[in-house]
């Protein structure tokens, strides 16, 4: 070899270098990436084995219906006689007749010297009520009795003693009865349902839950436009002691009664899409179920269709059609 040849120095090719080191890269990012491939893959499959293992104590994935029970009072459907009760305010007063007045029994004038009753006293025929002196001047005093006619309660006495007094001004106003009944007001809304004969349960405020029965006699055949309400008349049915004339009372009155209805609690109706439902304790789950409902109050609500007697209606828990429930709370 030639001493040129020895000292001659190859340059280094930088194209070809640069094309082995993209190359390199390359192969090494595919290498990475298949690797992190295999290891997704590797544990989801540790995954599954593991999970499905009963001991292990990892749970595999659940559908909701399967998740915790939501726990629900019930009661079941049942058969009874439905009331609608109407709240009302009243007055006592006396029966309808007309007022009775007692006269004087004077030839022109007198002074009323004695006064025999009160308000409120029941007399009879024949009574003395009062004394008038119808003497002159000058002459010897004479009482002249004032005898009632007839029998009643004394409900006015316009004079008082030392008034003078003519032979056409009543000493005393009678009630032609001494029945005892309550005057009230029934809104317009419900004279649908009230009818003649519907009984009362009626309470004084001067005896607190001592309760009186009585029934209705009579609805006035016109509406108050004022109050958008008729006047109705309550009669006593049974003891009516300590009530007085111008008492005031609570009534409640039947306005409709229903014997042998399906019922449900109110608080287990529901609507759905605007129809009213139930959910029914079916085996641990909460199951919708239309129906159709007649009369309703606070307490009941009467079922016309959708449901049998028994059928166990969820009355509290917050549950939609599917729910797994647990009923904690049961009435049949």
């Amino acid at each position: 070899m030639s001493d040129e040849n020895k000292n001659t120095v190859r340059e280094p090719d930088f194209e070809k270098l640069a094309n082995d080191t993209s190359a390199s890269k390359f192969n090494k990012m595919v290498t990475l990436v298949l690797l992190a491939i295999c290891i997704v893959l590797a544990g989801f499959i540790i995954y599954r084995m593991v999970a499905s293992r009963p001991d292990t104590g990892l749970a595999a994935p659940v559908a909701d219906n399967a998740l915790a029970a939501v726990n629900v009072s019930a009661e079941a459907a049942f058969i009874g006689d439905f009331s609608n009760i109407t709240r009302l305010n009243g007055e006592v007063d006396r029966a309808g007749g007309d007022d009775i007045s007692v006269y004087p029994d004077i030839t022109s004038t007198g002074t009323v010297t004695e006064v025999l009753v009160s308000l409120g006293d029941e007399i009879t025929a024949g009574d003395t009520v009062a004394y008038i002196d119808s003497s002159r001047p000058g002459a010897s005093y004479k009482a002249s009795p004032v005898v009632a006619k007839a029998g009643g309660i004394v409900t006015d006495i316009p004079v008082s003693v030392g008034q003078t007094v003519s032979a056409s001004q009543p000493v005393v106003t009678l009630s032609g009865s001494s029945d005892l009944v309550v005057n009230a007001s029934i809104p317009e809304k419900f004279l649908g349902t009230a009818a003649v004969g519907m009984p009362a349960e009626m309470e004084s405020v001067a005896y607190p839950g001592r309760m009186y029965e009585g029934k209705l006699t009579y609805i006035a055949p016109t509406v108050n436009p004022a109050n958008r309400s008729s006047e109705i008349e309550i009669q006593f049915t049974g003891d009516t002691a300590g009530i007085k004339q111008g008492m005031y009372i609570r009534l409640n009155l039947e306005t409709e009664h229903i014997a042998n209805a399906l019922m449900v609690p109110t608080a287990a109706m529901d609507t759905y899409l605007g129809d009213p439902i139930v959910y029914i304790a079916d085996n641990g789950t909460a199951r919708r179920q239309a129906v159709t409902v007649g009369s309703s109050n606070d307490e009941y609500t009467v079922i016309t269709s959708g449901l049998n007697e028994g059928d166990m209606v969820i009355t509290a828990g917050n549950v939609t059609d599917g729910t797994a429930i647990s009923v904690v709370s049961q009435e049949e």
